[in-house]
């Protein structure tokens, strides 16, 4: 007999929960009051997977689906016993919704148990939407056509959500589809499910999610849906800093306009191709300064819409660190500085048992390109997958460079816990007639909820360096792996103990001598039941550079071998509380002398409207008489009129490229898919002799773009 409290599996022999088809559509406001909902089954069988795994949910849960014509319906009702307690700071598009209560809905339509989407609100009808990878991941850049809203209730929180048919992908005639659905109590720190609820599950694992019944004959989706824009801009004059401190302008102010386009059609109810002609991403947000303290690249993330959507098919290699395919290589400079997209197109979707990804793009400008990517995943061994992916850019001023890789991902399920192998090896030319490198990669992973170990292996050739790639480092071995212990004892407040034996990253040249290594020991750490954590770390890193490299203005590390020890503390504060603070030092050696590290960020927010956030980092280097501090400081304000119309003000500053920038954006959705957009950027010398002139900044530029969502 099961203890009291304990949920029930489900019983595979009862029936599916249907999706009723109402009658006409519905309004959408939050109110579950029309007579449809009342004919459509309740969902109510939520079980904790946080903080006490298979006990029954504190707060009741119930779940309503509804067909119509133009799409899903989903109803919600979240009682709480305390509706005055419900937490909702969050209102802008894609936020962080770890500060509230919220609500989420997986849609596995194909039923294939490795692609679906999720969808997620909170109480304010905050919309947050992602595609699935992996169990273990997700893209959240995938942006779908729908909408929501919710309401603040006497005994809880209701919410309705409206998904067009267009924005899923189904097979015709299909009588199930996989389903889940999440809610997450802030205040509480309890996670509930409808299945998969063990704590190796979870949403994104689809091998346990449940099942519904589809209302007969669904919709074709919308052949064509077109995003036209039109776009302004108005640049200040651009100037640069003499090093007599005055300044020269060197391109005078300007006005521009400009229009495009963004096609999504549907050749296939599985398939999408998506287009885009004379391509704008002035609504894009801008990238973090960062100080470079190592003498390896930095990467950042993609941040254009056109390429993050869909992008998860394209994911090749460890990212990060050696991936086939990087889309920033398309339509970015080296700087971040944009190159003309003439034209793209990406097809992505199913074909049978195969997933595939297809994406096409031409560049302009004074070295005109055309990049080709193709990727394929055929389903193996349950929710595993064998693939192969090749890259191809044509330069006008170089040779072709192909990359071609084949790979697997066999995720196993022993004795309720998660076992994973993943492998992978490409071969690269930089040119036709040019020798071939390689790259070769083979992991094993143990992701559980109690421990999580990994062992990794990678070797890259010396020169392997796909054009549309990114590589870290070229021409060595790597063996990297961690040990990490995580058991719940259930006492002291203390919901998980944090435990690392070792975290190790071991990089040696092809010929067998070191060149770089870390290895870290968490003897200690802790998350709390009220989401507090505290985590302490012991590290050793070793590097041997074969040249000299500068890491910050006038410091320079002289080739050699260097060893040292570090010893970190971190601190975090639980999002649930109105001021979150987070702080992580360390001190210790660096290279050839002594270094302080500190990383303070606070977040405060104030329901429903407003979050703010302040960070700084600080490394304070000594090194003799060649020690230097660099600094950064990070400022974020979000203001949000509705989960519709929201603003940005973001700021930034280092002393390393002695920059401050400023980036203020205004997004107001006029209807789901159509929105308008402002943009002020502009960018600051900080001159240390006069301070910093912010009446003649180095650059500025606003940016008006109107997008138009249509569909036939």
């Amino acid at each position: 007999m099961p203890a009291a409290g304990a949920a029930q599996l489900p019983d595979a022999t009862v029936a599916p929960p249907p999706i009723i088809r109402a009658a006409s559509a519905l309004r959408l406001d939050g109110r579950l009051d029309e007579a449809a909902w009342l004919t459509a089954d309740s969902i109510t069988d939520f079980t904790q997977r946080d903080p006490r795994e298979g006990t029954s949910a504190s707060e009741r849960t119930v779940v309503r689906l509804l067909a119509t014509e133009g799409g899903l319906y989903v109803g919600l009702r979240a009682f709480d016993r305390e509706p005055g307690a419900i937490r909702r700071a969050q209102l802008r598009r894609d936020a962080d919704l770890s500060t509230d209560d919220q609500f989420s809905v997986m849609i596995d339509a194909l039923r294939d148990k490795r692609s679906g989407f999720i969808f997620s609100i909170n109480p304010n009808a905050a919309l947050v939407d992602s595609e699935i990878l992996t169990f273990e991941s997700e893209n959240r850049d995938w942006d779908g056509i729908w909408d929501a809203r919710a309401r603040i209730t006497a005994d809880g929180w209701d919410a309705e959500l409206f998904i067009p048919w267009q924005t899923l992908r189904y097979r015709d005639g299909a009588a199930e589809w996989g389903m889940n659905f999440r809610r997450f109590i802030r205040r509480k720190n309890e996670e509930v499910l409808w299945r998969a609820w063990r704590r190796p599950e979870g949403l994104r694992f689809l091998e346990r999610e449940g099942t519904v019944a589809t209302a007969g004959s669904l919709p074709a989706r919308a052949r064509i849906e077109a995003r036209p824009y039109v776009a302004g801009t108005g640049n200040l004059a651009t100037r640069t800093v003499l090093a007599s401190g005055a300044d020269s302008i060197t391109r005078g102010g300007n006005a521009l306009g400009d229009v495009g386009m963004d096609l999504k059609l549907a050749p296939t109810k599985s398939l999408t191709l998506d287009v885009t002609l004379n391509a704008d991403f002035a609504q894009a947000e801008v990238d973090r300064q960062i100080v470079n303290l190592t003498r390896f690249p930095l990467f950042f993330p993609e941040q254009r819409p056109f390429f993050t959507e869909g992008a998860g098919i394209f994911d090749f290699g460890r990212i990060r660190q050696t991936q086939l395919f990087y889309s920033r290589r398309i339509g970015l400079g080296v700087d971040g500085s944009p190159i003309p997209l003439v034209g793209g197109a990406r097809l992505t979707g199913r074909v049978g048992r195969q997933q595939v990804g297809l994406l096409a793009a031409r560049t302009g400008g004074d070295d005109a390109a055309t990049d080709l990517v193709a990727r394929v995943k055929r389903d193996v061994l349950g929710r595993g997958f064998v693939g192969a992916m090749a890259t191809w850019q044509d330069r006008a001023q170089g040779a072709p460079t192909p990359t071609v890789g084949a790979d697997f991902n066999f995720p196993f399920i022993v004795r309720g816990q998660n076992l994973v192998l993943i492998g992978s090896a490409a071969a690269h030319r930089d040119s036709l007639d040019a020798p071939t490198r390689s790259y070769a990669r083979l992991i094993i992973d143990y992701p559980n909820d109690n421990a999580d170990l990994v062992a990794r292996f990678d070797r890259v050739d010396d020169g392997f360096d796909p054009a549309l790639g990114f590589v870290q480092q070229s021409g060595i071995w790597r063996y990297g792996g961690s040990l990490a212990i995580t058991p719940r004892p259930r006492r002291w407040g203390i919901r998980r103990l944090l435990f690392n034996a070792l975290n190790w990253n071991i990089v040696e040249d092809l010929d067998g001598r070191g060149n770089n290594a870390s290895f870290e020991v968490q003897p200690f750490g802790a998350q709390f039941e009220s989401d507090d954590r505290i985590e302490f770390t012991l590290q050793r890193a070793q590097d041997r550079p074969s040249e000299p490299f500068a890491i910050f203005p006038g410091t320079t590390i002289a080739a050699g071998g260097y060893q040292w020890q570090r010893a970190e503390l971190e601190l975090s504060g639980s999002p649930a509380r109105l001021v979150v603070p987070s702080l992580s030092i360390s001190r210790g050696g660096f290279y050839d002398g002594q270094s302080t590290e500190l990383t303070a960020s606070v977040r405060t927010r104030w329901e429903p409207h407003v979050l703010a956030t302040a960070e700084f980092v600080r490394s304070a280097i000594a090194r003799g008489g060649a020690g230097f501090t660099a600094q950064t400081v990070r400022l974020r304000t979000d203001v949000a009129a509705s989960p519709r119309l929201n603003t940005t003000l973001f700021g930034q500053w280092d002393n390393q490229s002695r920059r401050v920038t400023l980036n203020a954006r205004v997004r107001w959705t006029t209807s789901p898919g159509s929105d308008l957009y402002v943009v002020w950027n502009s960018a600051w010398l900080d001159q240390q002799a006069v301070g910093i002139r912010w009446a003649r900044p180095q650059r500025g530029g606003l940016v008006v773009k109107y997008v138009r969502y249509v569909r036939a």
